[in-house]
């Protein structure tokens, strides 16, 4: 090879990568793969939401209970004896004084003539010594024995009485006449009972109630009562305790109840609802009512800026049209489709329920 055809080749091979070098500078020759660019979907999630706003509301205690009679006795035996009746049937409302079981009374009616005639005796031994005294005839000290033994006499009929009165087991007080525990030919001893009764005017509702409410309670308060039939009753609170049981740590009220002419009774189930005062509250469906991160219950709703936020709310009622609670915006728009698959934070493209959009 000559000497100009290498001056060529050098200078051909100088040109090249001048060429290489100036094209990387300017960049017209990428060293560099480049990803392909992805557009990102910028459409936000629709949400179906309708506008709620608080009204007033009463808040009302709700709490279940039994009722129960007024007033509930087991009638015992007084005395020992044989029972020979007992003229009255279980279910029965009877008067005070009601004859409910009777005992023998032939010995203790024996009993009572008898000291009956120790007092005729002694009543007639006074009068003698009183008149001999009075005469002269005999010692002052003779006419206060008499008296004395007199006196006796007069107590031991007065026993035999209220002894044979107990052989008659009598209503306390006016009632229904429950359970017979006796039957004719049973012997009782005292402290045996005849039966149980109760009165069930008024009839009560008792109930237990959480520590929060029952400082907020007293008594003459008034409220209804809802029995398992629907029936409505009016209550009045008669009974408000401040002692709280030590196990569960609520506290035991108790309400009478107007029930007019209705039987009512006892041991069925009642719901009590006493009014505590108004409160802006939010009727929801309850379906609406869902659960934080953190486990809180709340319900989601979209604010202003079309983000979807998280409320904490606390339910203060329930009733047929829904649930009433606090804690939400007034006006709010609710989310009510789809509102467990939208997180917090969220954009959203809000729209009227009624009018959602495919």
């Amino acid at each position: 090879m000559n000497r100009s055809v290498k001056i060529a080749i050098l200078i051909f091979a100088g040109l090249l990568a001048w060429f290489v070098i100036r094209s990387v500078i300017r960049g017209d020759i990428s060293t560099q793969h480049e990803e392909p660019r992805i557009e990102k979907n910028t459409v936000a999630p629709q949400a179906v939401t309708y506008e709620a706003s608080a009204q007033t509301h009463g808040i009302r205690l709700k709490a279940k209970g039994l009722t129960a009679p007024d007033k509930s006795v087991t009638v015992k035996a007084g005395t020992a004896g044989n029972v020979i009746s007992t003229p009255v049937r279980e279910g029965t409302h009877v008067s005070r004084g009601t004859l409910l079981c009777g005992l023998d009374v032939e010995a203790r009616a024996a009993r009572l003539e008898e000291a009956e005639a120790r007092r005729d005796a002694a009543r007639i031994d006074f009068e003698a010594a009183k008149t001999l005294a009075e005469k002269g005839l005999a010692p002052a000290n003779n006419e206060a024995a008499a008296k004395a033994a007199l006196d006796a006499a007069e107590a031991s009929v007065n026993a035999a009485r209220v002894e044979l009165s107990k052989t008659q087991i009598r209503a306390p007080f006016d009632g229904i006449f429950e359970t017979r525990l006796a039957e004719a030919g049973d012997y009782l001893s005292p402290g045996q009972p005849c039966g149980t009764m109760v009165d069930m005017d008024p009839v009560i509702v008792a109930v237990e109630v959480a520590e929060a409410n029952a400082g907020q309670l007293s008594t003459d308060m008034t409220g209804t009562a809802r029995l398992p039939s629907g029936q409505t009753y009016p209550a009045r609170l008669r009974y408000v305790s401040r002692t709280a049981n030590e196990g569960t740590r609520t506290f035991l009220i108790e309400a009478e109840l107007d029930t007019g002419e209705d039987p009512v009774a006892a041991g069925v189930t009642a719901e009590l609802f006493i009014p505590m005062g108004d409160v802006p509250a939010t009727l929801i469906s309850p379906g609406l009512l869902t659960l934080s991160d953190a486990g809180d219950l709340g319900v989601r709703y979209v604010d202003d800026q079309s983000i979807v936020r998280f409320a904490e709310v606390k339910v203060i009622d329930e009733t047929p049209e829904g649930a009433w609670v606090t804690g939400l915006p007034s006006p709010a728009r609710l989310i009510s489709i789809g509102q467990d698959y939208l997180a917090e934070g969220v954009e959203v493209r809000p729209v009227p329920q009624g009018g959602a959009q495919p």
